[in-house]
């Protein structure tokens, strides 16, 4: 059972909603293969090499896992690794200095309690003993010290959980043996860590006798807690992310069920907690993950409302996410997670990608344990628009140009490599090696179809961005031998007494393969000699067909010629030609 959360679905609410698939990559979720078990409430955490490594959990049957897997950036796949000798959830894990993996306490088979702690090694992908808590504890933090030693402080220790403890004590790696340190000032549960650029460890929010606003700094030089400034709301189940700049910023959360929007920052050079940017969506239970350029990328949590009468109401599983930069204070919506969830994990994994898996979902029945992963990317490059169609070309000729804006949308300069279209399509552009931030260039794009058809191709642009696959811009347009023409290719009028009007017509067809867009017909010479009147559509649909008049009034005794032109979105104009010769009133 989680703490702090009532599973209420609104059942016949609920509909599978439809992808739309974008050429772009960056800032954008994409999968990132699916989890060996379906787990909720693992520990996940990113190895030495750039892997992700998650840790237990529970699966859908509602067993409690002791398998772990890791996952490859490179495959997108996940591969089962050792097993721990405890089955565990609500258990956080670190990764020692040595590249090791340390998982502590956690919620165990039949709701107990766990004092046990052990490590991996990723050399051998076995498990061993890292011996035991003073304390048996879960929902509970362990955080990473400077000197290579970890500080785990509060938590559970009890299902249900009644009251939190403030016992905290120090694991040492290189003795494998446990230490107490200072008790917290305030027994607490569901609080967040992060340790500080200073050394020091803030802890949180959480729950103590009710959910708290308060905060605790540990000193590790003296072993002991001190209070701090109380956050603007009371909050658990929130995230905390330690900024660039060695402030922290805290999101979300909830006191009772409600979802919280709010966000604060904490200066720790002035103590003091100061209301940011409200997100998008409010959430809990979600994750937060600090980027390589800076900002943050805040996923999925309960924050869905769902309502059905004034007396139930209630939230579950969203996809939604948002990007916070601190340059700003704002929130800023971005692609949604491959699915909802919530009560999963995050962490960075390979060059800067952020990597969320696992969580609970929801199906048109009830709650699920997820096996799905995606991965973000940060946003750099944003193409406007991010895919072009050209519509129907005649083959062997250039369409005009259109063009793609390309913003360099982060906080940092970005080098591009290179620019190159497919298929088709050529394209030319004005972007320098290093686009500044905040900077635009423009790509120009022309389809010379080559054959008849669907033509697709893309623009391709490859820059130095973290993470950061090859992106594309999607490109498609049609080839048609011979889109329109006219039937007869030529009109003559003979001998025509001067000042009399006489009028002919010709047929426009359309055989070739995709409706074509008609953008005017005209005649090329000036004046009323020749003057044109049609019932064309402004698109002409394949095999149709529409009626072109020209009339003919010679101004003078001579032999007058003209091209009629319909001009059209499938290549050069459609053409026939006009003749007529004036007479004299005698007929000579």
């Amino acid at each position: 059972m989680k703490l702090s959360f009532q599973r209420i679905l609104a059942v016949a609410l609920i509909a599978a909603t439809s992808m739309t698939v974008q050429a772009q990559i960056q800032g954008q979720w994409t999968r990132a293969g699916s989890l060996q078990t379906a787990r909720e409430l693992q520990a996940l955490v990113r190895l030495a090499n750039g892997d992700a490594m998650a840790i237990g959990g529970v699966d859908g049957s509602g067993n409690i896992l002791a398998s772990t897997e890791i996952f490859s950036p490179v495959t997108k796949a996940w591969s089962l690794t050792g097993s721990m000798a405890s089955a565990r959830y609500y258990s956080p894990a670190v990764v020692l200095p040595s590249g090791k993996v340390l998982v502590v306490g956690g919620l165990g088979t039949g709701a107990v309690a766990l004092a046990a702690a052990e490590i991996f090694d990723p050399s051998t992908g076995a498990w061993s003993s890292a011996g035991m808590l003073s304390l048996a504890r879960y929902a509970h933090s362990a955080v990473l010290l400077t000197n290579g030693t970890v500080l785990v402080t509060g938590g559970c220790t009890a299902s249900p959980c009644g009251t939190g403890t403030g016992v905290s004590e120090l694991y040492d790696p290189v003795s494998n043996s446990w230490t107490a340190t200072g008790s917290l000032n305030a027994p607490r549960y569901e609080q967040t860590a992060v340790r500080l650029k200073n050394g020091r460890v803030l802890v949180v929010g959480g729950i103590a006798a009710a959910t708290t606003s308060s905060t605790e700094v540990y000193n590790p030089a003296t072993g002991a807690w001190t209070a701090a400034a109380s956050m603007n709301a009371a909050r658990s189940q929130h995230t905390t992310t330690l900024l660039a700049d060695g402030k922290v910023l805290v999101t979300g959360g909830t006191v009772g069920r409600f979802p919280l929007s709010s966000a604060e920052i904490y200066d720790p050079t002035g103590d003091t907690w100061t209301l940011t940017g409200v997100m998008t969506n409010p959430r809990f239970a979600h994750t937060s993950t600090l980027l390589g350029d800076g900002t943050v990328v805040i996923a999925g949590g309960i924050g869905q409302s769902i309502s059905c009468g004034k007396d139930c109401t209630g939230y579950i599983p969203t996809a939604r996410s948002e990007v916070f930069t601190e340059a700003t204070g704002k929130f800023a919506a971005t692609n949604n997670l491959i699915r909802a969830q919530a009560y999963h994990a995050a962490t960075l994994v390979g060059a800067g990608q952020a990597l969320a898996a696992g969580g609970e979902g929801y199906n048109a029945t009830c709650c699920v344990i997820l096996a799905d992963a995606g991965s973000y990317t940060p946003l750099t490059m944003d193409f406007s628009p991010s895919s072009l169609n050209f519509g129907v070309r005649q083959i062997g000729l250039q369409s005009p140009a259109q063009s793609v804006t390309v913003n360099n949308v982060s906080a940092h300069a970005a080098k591009i490599s290179s620019i190159a279209g497919s298929g088709d399509y050529t394209q030319s552009n004005d972007c320098p090696a290093s686009l500044a931030a905040g900077q635009s260039c423009a790509i120009a794009v022309n389809f010379q179809p080559t054959a008849s058809g669907t033509r697709k191709g893309a623009i391709t642009l490859k820059d130095n961005d973290s993470g950061s696959p090859v992106q594309a811009i999607s490109l498609t347009g049609i080839g048609a031998a011979l889109a329109l023409s006219f039937q007869p290719a030529s009109l003559n009028f003979g001998g025509i007494a001067v000042g009399l009007a006489s009028t002919q017509s010709a047929t426009l067809i359309n055989d070739g393969a995709a409706a074509v867009a008609v953008l005017g017909i005209s005649v090329s010479s000036p004046g009323t000699t020749f003057v044109e009147t049609d019932d064309c559509p402004t698109t002409l649909a394949v095999q149709q067909t529409c009626t072109v008049r020209v009339t003919f009034t010679p101004p003078d005794v001579f032999t007058f010629k003209a091209i009629v032109s319909a001009a059209n979105g499938a290549g050069s104009p459609a053409t026939f030609t006009v003749v007529g010769q004036g007479l004299d009133g005698n007929g000579g």
